[in-house]
C-alpha cells in the first residue's frame, strides 16, 4: 500500500472509498468521472460533512450528478 496523502482527499476532502462510489455512479451514467471531477467532488463532500457522514446515499448522489449536468 502507498503512503503519503492521496491528492484528491488533500484537494476535496474525498476519501479513496468516495471517489471509488462516485466513479462508478459515473460509469452507470455514462458520464467521465475526470471531466466532472469539479462539478462532483467538491458538492460530495459538503453534502457529505452536513449530513455528518462518511458516504452519501445513492439518491442525493444522483440528485449532486444530475445538478453537475447542468453546469455543463
Amino acid at each position: 500500500m502507498a503512503k503519503g496523502i492521496d491528492g484528491v482527499f488533500l484537494h476535496y476532502g474525498v476519501r479513496k472509498e468516495d471517489m471509488a462510489l462516485i466513479e462508478q455512479s459515473c460509469q452507470e451514467n455514462d458520464i467521465d468521472a475526470n471531466w466532472l471531477k469539479e462539478y462532483i467532488l467538491k458538492p460530495y463532500n459538503e453534502e457529505r460533512n452536513n449530513q455528518g457522514v462518511l458516504t452519501v446515499d445513492d439518491k442525493k448522489l444522483a440528485k449532486i450528478l444530475k445538478k453537475a449536468l447542468k453546469n455543463i
